[in-house]
């Protein structure tokens, strides 16, 4: 093969953080990357974004990944980066009626918090140390099976490397959250409540629905190292696709994928800028439900299957706001505020919001004297896309009571002069991040779905992998720098039999 003949060994469609994670190790190995992105600037739900002189993050969050056998460790360390940050203590405070529940990141500290609020003291030390043995392992397990979900006996054949010490873990696959709450003897439905509403932010889904298995690190997030980014998450993105152009790869922005097509050994796509390139492989960064609308014939067929499957996903009605400096000095940056039990939402199906506050030092964020907030909490699409002439009504109503539920139970927000705000829903999100009926964070964790039983980086079309938050390992930024890291291998297995031949 001739590689002249083609714009790029690999092109990636998405410069979210996965498709970036890929572009950057493929890079590094010295192969020729193309990135195409749709949007005006690279990373997708895991960036941020300049309004009226303030900068947002795509969403409220926090940043983890950069201990021991996590994913952004592996990045910084395999590519020789740094990205901005600062470590956040304590990770989150959770307010739960009159409950200040602090998250700390101290275990034995955790421990003796989770007993101050909820009480049966040896039940939440049995839980709590179970949780963090299986969350080590999980993140343990997952930094060396990079090969999984096995796609042929060769990787099966891999799985057999794995220590055998570590097998005591899996039937916890098959018991919830809730189930194995249970039965370390805890009763309190608070406690039960304060998982489920935990589980919404990290699994998507609630405690009697998320595996053990996958909950245990989704509840103990905050017991690594969280941390934040000054100028927002775009600091990070600006570190990996800096990288990437200084080894001669390609991100170009506005410049979405509009159809790929195979055409015997090689991929050829086409662009919203009315380009079309070519190259032996293909990273689709594109969430399943989007690529059977640009794509035909068997991959079309291939990628409608995918996404009937996984027609349950969420959306998310976030807000910008800007207020004056008015808060208690040394407040945590990351707050769940638990709504009352008598709080409906039109639209918002969570029971809770989770608030995001820029740092008092981040003046590229905000001025002195000024506080960014992000704040984020769950929604149907299908509510959203089917209200017409009611949209802006019910929108501004969810804007109201939330502020009015943000007064109420965020530190010094009572007191503040709010100098901006706006809001977002699913409509807005499929029209800003092209995803589609906005659902965001990936694909809901489920009892009913087997360990094996995601859609996996390898297609049944060789030379197209898949990354992202809509396959295995699924949501959040270590999620989907895992993912990244993970297809990278498998193209480079393929690129290496097509180059030498």
């Amino acid at each position: 093969m001739k590689r002249k003949e083609y714009d790029a060994d690999v092109i990636i469609a998405g410069a979210g953080m996965g498709g970036l994670s890929a572009a950057a190790f493929l890079v590094n190995d010295g192969y020729r990357v193309l990135v195409l992105e749709k949007s005006h600037v690279a990373g997708g739900c895991s960036s941020s974004y300049y309004r009226k002189g303030y900068i947002f993050e795509s969403g409220a969050t926090t940043l983890i990944g950069f201990d021991q056998h996590q994913p952004l460790r592996l990045l910084e360390d395999k590519l020789g980066i740094t990205i901005p940050k600062i470590p956040l203590i304590p990770s989150m405070t959770v307010h739960m009626g009159n409950k200040k529940i602090i998250r700390w990141q101290d275990r034995k500290m955790w421990i003796e918090e989770a007993v101050k609020h909820f009480g049966e003291p040896i039940e939440q030390k049995r839980f709590w140390e179970l949780a963090f043995k299986v969350s080590d392992v999980v993140w343990k397990v997952s930094a060396s099976n990079p090969f999984f979900p096995p796609a042929g006996v060769p990787d099966w054949l891999r799985l057999l490397n794995n220590n055998p010490l570590d097998v005591w873990v899996l039937p916890y696959v098959l018991e919830s959250v809730r189930e194995t709450a249970v039965s370390k003897g805890i009763t309190n439905p608070e406690f039960f409540r304060f998982l489920d509403e935990q589980l919404m932010i990290s699994a998507q889904s609630p405690s009697f629905d998320t595996p053990f298995l996958f909950g245990a690190p989704a509840i103990t997030y905050t017991n690594y190292t969280n941390y934040y980014v000054p100028g927002g998450l775009i600091e990070m993105i600006k570190t990996i696709t800096g990288f990437i152009k200084k080894n001669n790869g390609r991100v170009l922005t506005r410049e979405g994928v509009t159809s790929i097509e195979k055409e015997n050994d090689s991929y050829h796509v086409r662009t919203s800028a009315y380009k079309s390139y070519k190259a032996k492989a293909l990273i689709s960064n594109i969430p399943v439900w989007n690529m059977a609308e640009i794509t035909s014939g068997k991959m079309l067929k291939y990628f409608h299957k995918e996404s009937l499957r996984y027609e349950r996903a969420w959306g998310a009605f976030t807000m910008g706001i800007v207020t004056d400096d008015v808060y208690p000095e040394n407040l945590s940056l990351h707050h769940q505020l638990h709504f009352d039990h008598d709080i409906r939402i039109p639209g918002i199906e969570s029971g809770s919001v989770f608030v995001s506050i820029s740092d008092i030092n981040d003046q590229k964020r905000a001025k002195t004297g000024e506080r960014v907030l992000n704040v984020s909490t769950h929604a149907f699409p299908d509510f959203w896309f089917q209200l017409n002439g009611n949209y802006e009504i019910v929108k501004k109503n969810a804007e109201k009571k939330i502020v009015s539920h943000l007064r109420a139970k965020l530190p010094g927000f009572s007191g503040a002069e709010i100098k901006l705000l706006f809001s977002s829903t699913p409509v807005t999100w499929s029209n800003w991040v092209y995803r589609k009926k906005g659902r965001v964070g990936g694909i809901p964790q489920s009892m009913t779905r087997s360990l094996l039983d995601w859609t996996p980086n390898q297609t049944p079309f060789p030379g197209l992998f898949l990354c992202g938050d809509t396959v295995f390992p699924g949501q959040g930024i270590p999620g989907v720098t895992l993912s990244g890291f993970n297809v990278y291998l498998r193209a480079v297995k393929h690129l290496k039999n097509i180059l030498n031949h």
